[in-house]
């Protein structure tokens, strides 16, 4: 009997452990189906980092936030491909997650050209995209070969002027020792007019296979590149042809030239001027007129990968190459963070295509004799970036250009322009006329209401008792730059002493929207120059403010700019405080924005006390950190993005960009939560595990 009780028993407490072990399973099964169905519904990504690393920067929730209509992004890419680092790539598809979470009106696909079928989807967005845009870039394809016909015809016409240019030999009386110096000369400038003239052929050939690519069936006609072509041989025929006029100016007023001859080149040089002004007429045209949508991204597309941004409109379109979406990298090199580089490109891209990102004109005004915009110019990473953010470029060299340009006089009519004025090395020569006249221009520009950011460089015309005419005008706006004295700053290394001619900043913010973005985010100064109130003329707000010590205003400064930037660490005897001439730093701030009325109309100014902080050079410094390959101060292009946008009146644009958070730093706990933590695990883990015990010896009896 009492063994029929005990295994009776058994059975029970069998059964219930089996009851409780069916319950358990089936109170898991729940959940997951729970948590599943929510995780369709709710997007919850927790981030401990310090600076929001893995969660989409402000700028993107912005933008992505005030999209006004269904927009797509569609990322092409050979997903299966071994050329690029898959956990960059992982990460662009989980970034891209992030932001297709942000807003109803955003949707993003995904197309793997690795496949037949992801080829033949790719092939069909783009098909579907020409047809929709085929009329405006035929307009555009005309245009083109009108100018490769003028540029033609250029070309031909140079030719049979290089025939009438040698002749003119035959025009002069020989030398005393009876040879001809003419004879040598036009003939080497014939020559090199035929050598000009006859590559056109193949800049047109260039041209016309621009204008015939291919993608799948669908002709996507990369107008921009044969612009470029077409443009570039013009200025080149056109500038051999213009210095030939000159010479020829120059010829006709030799004495042994005969009556017959000095006819001859007045008719050659009316002929000349002519066919001249009339073909920069058409190239000018055509260099200006705006490219159409689809061309703006013909490059891209034609890679055959890309990141592709689809608005509601015909004229909403953009796209990202992948090389600048996901550049490669070699073995054992660090990468960057693909994530943020992919979410700063297409928030940019969205800002742009959907309008919310008014067009503006940049014009980068400065006094030096060479041009410094183009592909792999000085400045080409900061144009590359601001392109994506519907800001243009023009450049203005007023060594080369008394005038703005006209591209600039059309500028204004299309939207806000933005006039970027840097300063010059007054240690070269010519500086002080070159300082001079730059000066007068920008009080014209501000005199007119224009929107300006000065970047000041150290002048030596302080020290000689004159006014730096390019920091002149900062009076208008109740401001001074002391410019003839930059700052320095000492550093005591062991028994080393240690000048530093830049300084990497970390801004406190500020009220200023541009001061607040870049809160806590490295800036890189060269050469700071203290800048100061001097007068309550409408509103000033400090932007940038040092923290440094050790710190001077040093007025002796020209012998250690003009040592070699390698070899100032070496020099024994650097500049010391304390000279006559130098100065204390009472209040180190190094950038303005001000704002004052002309004419009932705000009229907006910024002014940084550094040249280059603009510079890629200085602006995009990079570092390897853990591997990965980081930019050392990305508040240069975070400030100069907030500037611009506040400059050109587009407040609600500005917000921290996401490449200003790429520095992702777990959040130190303080010595309680330290405490606390130390606990949980040394007492409270063998507690839990304890306590578990009990409730399952209660249950099971």
């Amino acid at each position: 009997m009492a063994m029929t009780q005990l295994t009776t028993a058994s059975r029970i407490d069998r059964s219930k452990r089996l009851l409780y072990s069916a319950i358990g399973l089936l109170a898991m099964a729940m959940i997951v189906a729970v948590v599943n169905v929510l995780a369709g519904k709710v997007h919850v990504r927790l981030d401990v980092t310090s600076t929001g690393a893995l969660k989409p920067s402000p700028r993107t929730v912005a933008v992505v936030g005030s999209l006004p209509e269904q927009t797509e992004v569609v990322l092409a890419a050979n997903l299966a491909s071994g050329d690029r680092d898959r956990r960059s790539v992982s990460r662009v598809l989980d970034m891209l997650d992030e932001m297709d979470h942000l807003s109803p009106n955003l949707r993003t696909t995904v197309i793997n050209t690795g496949t037949s079928d992801g080829v033949m989807q790719y092939e069909q967005l783009v098909a579907r995209l020409a047809a929709e845009r085929s009329s405006e870039t035929d307009s555009a394809i005309a245009e083109t070969n009108h100018a490769m016909q003028t540029l033609t015809t250029f070309g031909q016409s140079l030719e049979r002027w290089a025939d009438q240019v040698q002749q003119l030999a035959d025009d002069v009386a020989p030398g005393p020792s009876g040879t001809n110096p003419w004879t040598s000369e036009l003939m080497q400038q014939a020559s090199q007019m035929r050598v000009s003239a006859g590559q056109v052929p193949q800049v047109v050939d260039l041209a016309e296979q621009s204008l015939e690519q291919m993608i799948g069936s669908t002709p996507v006609p990369d107008i921009r590149s044969a612009r470029r072509s077409i443009t570039t041989a013009f200025d080149i025929l056109s500038r051999l042809l213009s210095n030939e006029i000159n010479d020829l100016e120059t010829r006709r007023d030799d004495e042994r030239l005969s009556p017959e001859g000095r006819a001859r080149i007045d008719r050659l040089i009316r002929e000349m001027q002519s066919n001249l002004d009339s073909a920069k007429a058409t190239m000018e045209s055509f260099r200006n007129l705006p490219l159409p949508v689809l061309s703006r991204v013909a490059t891209a597309l034609g890679t055959g990968e890309a990141a592709i941004v689809i608005g509601s409109g015909p004229e909403a379109l953009g796209a990202i190459g992948i090389d600048d979406l996901i550049p490669q990298t070699a073995p054992g090199v660090a990468k960057i963070d693909a994530g943020r580089r992919a979410e700063s490109l297409i928030t940019d891209a969205l800002a742009s295509v959907e309008g919310t990102a008014t067009k503006v004109t940049v014009v980068l005004t400065h006094a030096s004799s060479t041009r410094v915009l183009g592909d792999g110019g000085i400045l080409a990473e900061l144009v590359r970036s601001s392109s994506l953010r519907n800001t243009t470029w023009l450049e203005w060299p007023m060594a080369l250009e008394s005038d703005p340009p006209s591209a600039v006089t059309l500028a204004h009519s299309r939207g806000p322009v933005v006039y970027v004025v840097i300063g010059l090395s007054m240690t070269s020569s010519g500086a002080a006329e070159r300082a001079t006249r730059m000066g007068a221009i920008l009080q014209k520009l501000l005199d007119e209401g224009d929107s300006v950011l000065l970047n000041l460089s150290p002048s030596t015309l302080p020290a000689i008792g004159e006014p730096d005419p390019i920091a002149e005008p900062l009076a208008r706006f109740g401001l001074v730059a002391d410019t003839g004295r930059p700052t320095l700053v000492e550093h005591i290394a062991g028994h080393r002493r240690e000048v530093d001619w830049e300084q990497l900043i970390i801004p406190g913010g500020g009220k200023h929207p541009a001061a607040a973005v870049v809160k806590g985010v490295p800036v890189r100064l060269t050469w700071p120059i203290v800048i100061e109130r001097s007068e309550p003329i409408g509103q000033a707000w400090p932007l940038i403010r040092s923290n440094e010590s050790g710190m001077w205003r040093e007025a002796e400064w020209v012998g250690y700019w003009l040592t070699r930037e390698s070899l100032r660490k070496q020099i024994t005897d650097p500049p010391t405080p304390g000279d006559p001439g130098d100065g204390e730093v009472s209040e180190p701030v190094f950038a303005w924005a001000a704002e004052r009325q002309l004419n009932d109309e705000p009229q907006r100014l910024v002014v940084v006390g550094s040249h280059l902080w603009m510079f890629d050079t200085i602006a995009h410094r990079r570092t390897t950190i853990d591997g990965r390959l980081v930019e050392t101060s990305p508040g240069n292009t975070e400030l100069f993005n907030a500037l611009i946008d506040w400059l050109a009146g587009r407040e609600s644009l500005i917000a921290r960009g996401s490449e200003a958070q790429s520095f992702p730093i777990v959040q130190p706990m303080s010595d309680r939560r330290l405490s606390a933590t130390r606990w949980f695990f040394i007492g409270g883990l063998p507690l839990l595990v304890l306590l578990i015990g009990a409730i399952v010896r209660l249950l099971t009896g």
